[in-house]
């Protein structure tokens, strides 16, 4: 089981067992207290994220991607493994590669 991290307000938890096959990690962060923008690095995974506003699905990033935090609005993710977002979606993980499409 993978580890909790925490990193200034990130915050990494382990996914229930029977999503284990599907998902490395569901995800929070607080909301700060003021609007800032924030790279996300990339690590060759898809999210699927709710932004306290929106529902999207993230990535693969091959760069750092700019995010904009809004002030008092927490958001949270489920990182899914490699290759199991686009095959869930039906949708080549290339057509997302370095974009955030709502759904």
């Amino acid at each position: 089981m993978r580890a909790t991290v925490d990193v200034v307000g990130y915050r990494e938890h382990p996914v229930p067992a029977r999503w284990r096959g599907l998902a490395e990690c569901l995800w929070t962060s607080t909301p700060p207290a003021a609007p800032e923008v924030i790279d996300v690095l990339p690590d060759g995974c898809m999210d699927l994220v709710w932004s306290g506003a929106d529902l999207f699905v993230a990535g693969p990033d091959t760069a750092p991607h700019p995010y904009e935090r809004i002030a008092g609005r927490a958001a949270t993710g489920l990182r899914f493994h490699p290759g199991v977002l686009p095959a869930l979606l039906d949708v080549p993980a290339d057509a997302l590669r370095d974009t955030r499409v709502p759904l």
